[in-house]
């Protein structure tokens, strides 16, 4: 048994993947909510027999690998690292060249970080920044927590540490950790309290460096390196997305004092994002653990540019967005930002928190204190603000829901907001794409969805009741294979019907793993997926099982014959139009003996 296969035996589907989303028992197996994309009701669907995940949704699924890829948004080979790791399985060495320079940086960027946390912590040169930190609210415990450090004002203090460790400059270089100099290189953080920046694998990607006082640049962070991307990164994730997922909510803050400060306070589902402009990739991670955004920003969101389109992604991908406001507290309980807000009070910040307002009225709000919406100019100048981001907004229900707020605020008419949301639309489009717009011919056919009809569905629904035949069934079917329509499932129900028959000589029961021995590769897939079909628990019970699969066959056989009787009158009409008496006789004669079965039926 090769790794791949010794980590699957080890770990069970239903474990991992529960870590992530809530199952519920639905039979032999259990269903949630689909992670990868919005439902309301359940169709992603865990078999712990097979192993396996489908989501009868986006039609998704695959094996505990493919989950974890998924999910995470990891290559193969970094799943089956942390699947290794979670089942107890030390993988045999085989790596590219790639894979050792990213080991190599990681091992660098450890170092370094447990050097600047011992400097901080334990030498004379990490008084003064230890007591800014603690003066800032910090306990020893967060600072050892996230391994915080303090790089001093030295310019080769931590290359010359790490060169005499193994590392060459080119690591140091490709790292961040240095500068290229004439001589080599040199510290690239000098004099600044260090934040180490960790992925959701306790991987140290990079720094943030910030001084100790107000000079600029207030903060200094690693370039963009093979293992560090400040678009793909989130800060704190790696301890906080228990308890997101938790809550179902993640609050997203911009520096790296409010996330510590939150944290430690015990207002864990919290991330920083490390600027006001969220990102395709950092929208989806966070996708992966809750469905609602919290966002808390120094800026005015409602006039920063970047704030905007970072909501409009989070708006496209589904997540449901609040804005955390504490600008009207009590005298004396004023704050610029979250971590100052906490160290003052922090039920504050829990009140802040709870009381966050859905996005789309906070900007209500905001142009409503800045502008005047009974003149006409405070009209203009909120038409001009809003309706750009109303365009925007890319669920209808929301859409048209704010149309009708933003009208009651202006007192307008709502078809006046939509005609201008539509007439910005059209300033937005390309001039090529205005042209085949408007040139384009109308189609001459409706576009049809790509779904199943109901004589689909119910093959399926058939075959997926045979493979989940109660253990004292021993039932082979004694209808032929004409009853499907779709090649493939009389394909399989050949092979199933065999198999059945196999086992009902031999007294044994129905497994399905036995079964997906006998089958074709090519056939796997398609019965893992109607394996993973949900069938009604009271089916596990042999006569109710018995008798439901009796009346699936039933209707299939009506629908066989309905369609039969359908070409016929076809053939009846077209007999009768060309005055060819003889068939007329033969179709007429078989019409009425298909009656008759279809009424018997």
């Amino acid at each position: 048994m090769d790794d791949i296969e010794l980590i699957k035996s080890k770990l069970n589907i239903v474990d991992v993947i529960s870590e992530y989303l809530p199952l519920k028992k639905s039979g032999i197996n259990f269903k949630a909510n689909c992670p990868f994309h919005q439902e309301k009701s359940a169709s992603f669907m865990v078999s712990p027999e097979r192993q396996i995940w489908h989501c009868f949704g986006c039609q998704k699924g695959g094996d505990v690998y493919k989950f974890l890829m998924e999910k995470e948004g990891l290559e193969f080979k970094d799943a089956l690292e942390i699947l290794a790791q979670k089942a107890g399985v030390e993988l045999k060495k085989t790596g590219s060249k790639k894979d050792d320079l990213r080991n190599v940086l990681y091992e660098a960027n450890q170092k370094a970080a447990q050097f600047y946390n011992y400097l901080l912590t334990e030498h004379k040169l990490g008084k003064k920044p230890l007591e800014y930190l603690k003066n800032r609210g910090l306990t020893d415990e967060t600072i050892k927590q996230f391994n915080l450090g303090y790089a001093p004002q030295n310019w080769e203090i931590l290359v010359s540490f790490l060169r005499k460790r193994g590392f060459d400059m080119k690591v140091l270089l490709d790292s961040g950790l240095a500068v290229a100099s004439k001589q080599g290189g040199y510290d690239r953080f000098r004099g600044r309290i260090m934040f180490p920046l960790s992925d959701v694998r306790n991987r140290v990607l990079g720094f943030s460096g910030r001084v100790l006082g107000d000079e600029l640049p207030k903060y200094i962070n690693t370039p963009q390196t093979v293992i560090f991307d400040k678009g793909h990164f989130l800060l704190g994730l790696h301890l906080s997305k228990g308890s997101i997922k938790e809550k179902n909510e993640a609050i997203i803050v911009e520096g790296e004092m409010d996330f510590l400060m939150s944290f430690q306070s015990g207002v864990k589902n919290i991330v920083a994002s490390k600027g006001t402009a969220l990102t395709d990739a950092q929208v989806e991670e966070i996708k992966k653990y809750a469905p609602t955004i919290l966002l808390c920003f120094d800026t005015d969101i409602a006039g920063d540019a970047a704030s905007r389109r970072g909501i409009e992604i989070a708006d496209k991908a589904g997540l449901n967005i609040k804005i955390i406001e504490f600008g009207g507290l009590p005298a004396g309980r004023q704050a610029k930002d979250p971590a100052e807000l906490i160290k003052k009070d922090l039920a504050l910040w829990e009140k802040a928190v709870k009381e966050a307002v859905p996005v789309y009225d906070y900007y209500l709000k905001s142009v409503s204190l800045r502008f005047n919406p009974r003149q006409a100019q405070g009209k203009r100048d909120i038409f001009a603000e809003l309706i750009p981001i109303w365009s925007k907004i890319f669920d209808t229900v929301t859409r048209e829901h704010y149309i009708e707020k933003l009208a009651a605020l202006l007192q307008l008419k709502d078809e006046l907001i939509r005609e201008e949301i539509e007439k910005y639309k059209k300033t937005q489009l390309p001039e090529t794409y205005k042209k085949a717009l408007t040139d384009a011919p109308a189609p001459s056919q409706p576009v049809k969805n790509v779904t199943f009809d109901r004589r689909e569905m119910l093959e399926q629904y058939l075959i997926s009741l045979l493979l989940h035949q109660p253990a004292e069934a021993s039932y082979v079917p004694n209808f032929p294979e004409t009853i499907f329509t779709q090649e493939e499932l009389k394909e399989v129900f050949v092979l199933l019907v065999l198999f059945l028959d196999s086992i009902s000589f031999k007294s044994r029961a129905f497994k399905i793993t036995e079964f997906i021995k006998t089958l074709p590769g090519e056939y796997v897939d398609l019965i893992d997926r109607l394996y993973l079909m949900e069938i009604d628990e009271k089916l596990g019970d042999v006569k109710l099982w018995q008798r439901e699969v009796d009346l699936v066959v039933s209707e299939l056989k009506k629908m066989l014959l309905k369609s039969s009787l359908e070409k016929l009158s076809l053939q009846i009409k077209n007999a009768q139009e060309f005055g060819n008496d003889d068939s007329l006789d033969i179709l007429n004669r078989r019409f009425r003996d298909l009656s008759v079965k279809l009424k018997n039926l």
